[in-house]
């Protein structure tokens, strides 16, 4: 009669070596044991029938033991107790053996036996695993008969990884009645699951041991006479020996029984019987007198491991396959592979984890993939990131299924190792479900696959192919060449462990194409902005993009375009240490970036924050952009760019420098870089330039094999017409001069916001003001003035420059120096402006003709100032020398002022003299009225009085000649007429009260003479 079957793995059947009989039974009832042996033992299939040559009583030369051997025969049989000829208890329905953990039969040795063929009793001599010897009381004869019969392989079916076939031979007796032949099924199984009801009763679970069972066994039998059946007999089994012949199977693969690998493990096997109702349920374990033994290094391992790609396109997002492959010794008197324990397989360096996976992934929880458990699994399609095929004890191509992305700790997952589980199931009823780890070198991401305490059954190959398409989890080294896979794997029989490397070649077009040398790098550069009129607030955009195959960015050296500056004062500096950890306040935000990362047709974008710092490694301002290494389930922390900001001293062009990260700080995922966006984009911040020339923004990009390439990208204005420029320029100088201390000169500008900023000045001064030569001839040399300025001598030192400029929070402020230009003619007056880090240097050069001094500021920076002043004082070395008396006469400097739009202002500047006093630049008498002129110079209140002269008072705003006429009094006038000669001299004075206390107050007077008519 047949059994009906249930599910479970490959080879199972075979018990597993010796065992003694174990102290504790658990049972109901009458049903006992008296015997419960299982092992494996050598010998021919005679010596094996004989209970001498394969019991625990026999001599244990007569075990075979040998770890990872192939045993001749393997044997579980028991016996019940009895009383009398009837054993005790109800009649067994069900008979379950447990083998010992490792112990592995191959059903796919041996021929197969169709169902049809086994039921006629026609199964090929192939199919034959063994033998089995019965005794069961047959109560209508009343005795216990001894049955033997033969074990076959039978096709597979679907839950069941081994079927066997048990037919029975029926037995006679002389002119006894004869019992007629009976069939069963022994149903084979893999316990991969953890079972609550099987522990309770002492059976062990979900490690990966093989079971069997016979179910529904008969319990009665027909008894016939002369092929006639008399009457149907009660049958009750008292004796069972299982024989599966270990070296059973086709020639060369001599392995259906392959002895585990592990020598520290005790091979315990498990028998459970179930009696028809009453019920009855007997478990008991056994163990054999003689253990496993020759874990040494006569059992071969040579595992190795190999990697393929789905392309060898570098810096391809790739779906490789990993394939591990298990040499098997198959002929009976060879000693098999040991199991892989542990297994480490390091990827070749370069082949990383790809971001872009992330953006499109799922994860599975452990109680969705439910190892340890029979539960089904449930992983999200999502969360599949390849598929897995393993080769075992069972038809080729049959044991296969997904990897999926563990969590775990739940999501997001923050930092590795990362989590991968392995699900392969076989419609034979087998599922391996395994936990392994991903980690990657924190340097450089290259990657470690783990699996520890692998299951202890032999298998040939494993293949884990990831995912491959525009979202591959892995992506291909950027270099090309051969880099090496190279693997560790540990026995079960407690040995050294097997090592060793495999190449990996990746080239130009997956097709063996040749690589260039070196590899190209060659980005592309664009910039938006938000308007393009000239001076007018804007927001900037920054775009760097990398072709795949192009080398790996590492640092970028951008130079925006001249006059394209930032309003410092209006943003709320974000200082240390907030900007290295990222905390800066949103006052600081001037902006967002953007980076696109990960190789494939799809990378995935990270976006965060650009604050505005204070000083980053020396330069006097930085930028602070923490991205969120944040996609899909992974959240690996920010990854913070520190960008230096430096100011260019000759062109004031805004320096942006910025080392860029290659790797997840927390996640050891190189990002592959593929684009950077940084928009600056807060109101009222940018300033466009002034001028509408040819404009560009221009990079230096270092890639990290250390090429360099130049990128640049246009920066069209327009409307530079439209701006104002009405700058007020305004020149000053002292009357206190003299030969020692020379003359000075104040020389002011001011402008008012959004107008155009100045490009250039020329300014002639007046022939009173000459260059003084003994200062000339201590001129700083250049070379000493582009190394260090401030190590320029001190006879160089002429003055001081303070400009103020709403970019800047502080006005720049330095001295100006004489420096000698290699070959020119005269040294020029270099200005040397600082603050806040900031140092920008305006060369002005100086020519000198006809005794007048000519300064030319030819460059001077796009940038808006609120006022420049320049201050050449009177000293030893003073720039300037005095001819004559400054006081007489006008002093006037010539000068053009350029804007960067082009614009043009011409003047002729009045030099204000400073120190004269007041002056009486002409009188004469008039109509009994004196007319003065007077000149004075700056500011203040003039007071005009004399004896008979009407007192007048006149304020002036600046310095200036002005002309008053004064009459005299009425009793001036009577005096005058009674005058005996006919004349009146009158004292005038004049008296200024200075505005500028500085100025001081002075007086001048005259004597004029009245004539009567």
């Amino acid at each position: 009669m047949q059994l009906q079957r249930r599910s479970a793995l490959v080879a199972l059947l075979c018990c597993a070596g010796a065992a003694s009989l174990a102290p504790a039974a658990h049972a109901a009832g009458n049903l006992g044991l008296s015997e419960w042996e299982a092992g494996t033992c050598n010998g021919t299939a005679a010596e094996v029938k004989v209970k001498a040559n394969c019991s625990y009583a026999s001599n244990p030369s007569k075990f075979y033991t040998q770890a990872a051997g192939h045993p001749p025969w393997g044997l579980t049989g028991f016996k019940l107790k009895q009383s009398g000829e009837e054993p005790e208890g109800s009649s067994v329905k069900r008979i379950r053996v447990d083998v010992p953990t490792g112990l592995a039969a191959d059903p796919q040795a041996l021929g197969t036996c169709t169902r049809a063929q086994f039921d006629s009793n026609s199964c090929p001599a192939d199919s034959e695993a063994g033998f089995v010897e019965l005794k069961a009381y047959v109560e209508a004869v009343g005795k216990t008969l001894g049955l033997e019969g033969k074990v076959y392989n039978l096709d597979l079916e679907p839950g069941l990884p081994l079927i066997f076939g048990i037919d029975v031979k029926g037995v006679s007796a002389g002119l006894l009645p004869v019992v007629e032949d009976t069939h069963l099924l022994l149903e084979g199984h893999v316990s991969w699951g953890s079972e609550t009801l099987l522990q309770s009763r002492g059976i062990t679970s979900g490690d990966f041991h093989e079971w069997f069972e016979i179910n529904n066994i008969p319990t009665e039998v027909s008894v016939k006479l002369l092929t006639l059946e008399v009457i149907k007999s009660k049958l009750k089994t008292v004796e069972s020996k299982l024989f599966f012949n270990g070296h059973g199977g086709k020639e060369g693969k001599e392995d259906f029984l392959t002895m585990p690998s592990d020598c520290s493990e005790t091979p315990t096997s498990y028998l459970e019987l179930e009696t028809y109702p009453p019920t009855e349920r007997l478990s008991m374990p056994t163990t054999p007198p003689v253990g496993i033994s020759g874990c040494d290094s006569k059992v071969p391992f040579a595992p190795s491991a190999t990697l393929a790609p789905e392309t060898a396109q570098h810096d391809a997002a790739d779906g490789a396959s990993v394939l591990v492959s298990v040499p098997q010794f198959e002929k009976g008197n060879q000693i098999n592979t040991a199991a892989i324990d542990d297994a480490h397989v390091t990827l070749p360096e370069g082949l990383t984890l790809n971001p872009v996976a992330a953006s499109v992934l799922g994860t599975c929880s452990p109680e969705q993939i439910a190892i340890g458990s029979t539960a089904p699994v449930t992983c999200p399609a999502s969360s599949k990131i390849g598929t897995v095929q393993i080769e075992t004890d069972l038809p080729p191509g049959s044991l296969g299924g997904n990897v999926y992305l563990g969590a775990p700790a739940g999501t997001p997952i923050t930092e590795p190792p990362y989590t991968i589980y392995i699900d392969a199931e076989s419609v034979y009823g087998v599922s391996v479900r395994l936990a392994g780890t991903v980690t990657p070198n924190p340097s450089t991401g290259q990657l470690e696959v783990t699996f520890l305490h692998n299951p202890p059954l032999p298998f040939s190959r494993l293949t884990f192919t990831s995912d491959g398409g525009p979202h591959a989890p892995l992506a291909n080294p950027l270099a090309c060449g051969t880099a090496q896979t190279s693997f560790l794997f540990t026995p079960y029989t407690g040995l050294g462990p097997a090592l060793g490397s495999t190449p990996f070649t990746t080239d130009a077009d997956g097709k063996g194409g040749e690589c260039p040398s070196p590899l190209p790098f060659s980005l592309a550069q664009s910039t938006q902005s938000s308007t393009t009129a000239a001076g007018a607030y804007t927001s900037y955009t920054f775009n760097l993009e990398r072709p795949e195959g192009q080398q790996y960015v590492h640092e970028v050296r951008t130079v925006l375009p001249p006059g394209l500056v930032g309003a410092i004062p209006s943003v709320t500096l974000c200082e240390e240490p907030a900007a290295a950890s990222a905390s800066c306040p949103s006052a600081s935000q001037i902006g967002t970036a953007t980076a696109t990362a990960g190789s494939g047709s799809e990378p995935t974008s990270f976006s965060g924050p650009v604050y505005l710092t204070g000083p980053t490694a020396g330069s006097p301002y930085g930028l602070s952009i923490p991205i969120e290494a944040a996609s899909g389930p992974f959240d690996l922390g920010r990854v913070v760019t520190r960008a230096e900001i430096n100011v260019d001293p000759h062109s004031a062009r805004v320096i942006v420098h910025a080392t860029l990260p290659a790797i997840t700080p927390r996640g050891g995922v190189p990002l592959r870089l593929r684009g950077i966006t940084v928009s600056v984009n807060r109101p009222s911040f940018l300033f466009n330039p002034s001028s509408c020339a040819t404009l560009s923004t221009d990079s230096l990009v270092t890639s990290t094999f250390g090429a360099t390439g130049n990128v640049t990208s246009p920066f069209p204005l327009s409307a530079c017409g439209a701006l104002a420029f009405k700058p007020a320029f305004t020149a000053a100088t002292s009357a206190k001069t003299s030969r020692a201390i020379g003359a000075s000169l104040r020389v002011d500008i001011a402008q008012p916001a959004h107008e155009a900023n100045l490009r250039s000045i020329v300014a002639s001064l007046p022939v009173q003001l000459p260059s003084r030569l003994t200062t000339l001839q201590k001129a700083c040399p250049e070379a000493t003035y582009a190394a260090n300025p401030r190590g320029c001598p001190e006879g160089s030192l002429v003055g001081t420059v303070t400009v103020n400029t709403p970019v800047l929070p502080k006005p720049l402020a330095g001295p100006a120096y004489i420096v000698s230009h290699g070959g020119a003619a005269f040294p020029d007056l270099d200005l040397l402006l600082e603050g806040d880090g900031v140092r920008v240097i305006l060369e002005g050069n100086t020519n000198i003709k006809g005794g007048i001094t000519t300064s030319t500021f030819a460059s001077i920076p796009d940038v808006p100032v609120s006022n420049v002043s320049l201050t050449l004082p009177t000293g030893p070395h003073s720039a300037l020398a005095a001819f004559g008396s400054f006081c007489k006469g006008r002093l006037a400097m010539p000068t053009t002022i350029t804007a960067q739009n082009g614009a043009v202002v011409k003047q002729s500047t009045p030099v204000v003299v400073t120190g004269c006093g007041v002056r009486i630049v002409h009188h004469r008498v008039r109509h009994h009225k004196l007319v003065l002129t007077i000149q004075t110079f700056g500011a203040g209140r003039v007071t005009i009085a004399g004896k008979h002269l009407h007192r007048v008072r006149r304020s002036v705003k600046k310095a200036s000649t002005f002309t008053v006429k004064i009459p005299l009094t009425r009793k001036g006038a009577r005096a005058l007429r009674s005058h005996r000669h006919r004349k009146l001299k009158i004292r005038v004075h004049v008296t200024f009260v200075a505005k500028q206390k500085a100025e001081g107050n002075s007086a001048a007077s005259a004597v004029v003479t009245f004539k009567r008519r």
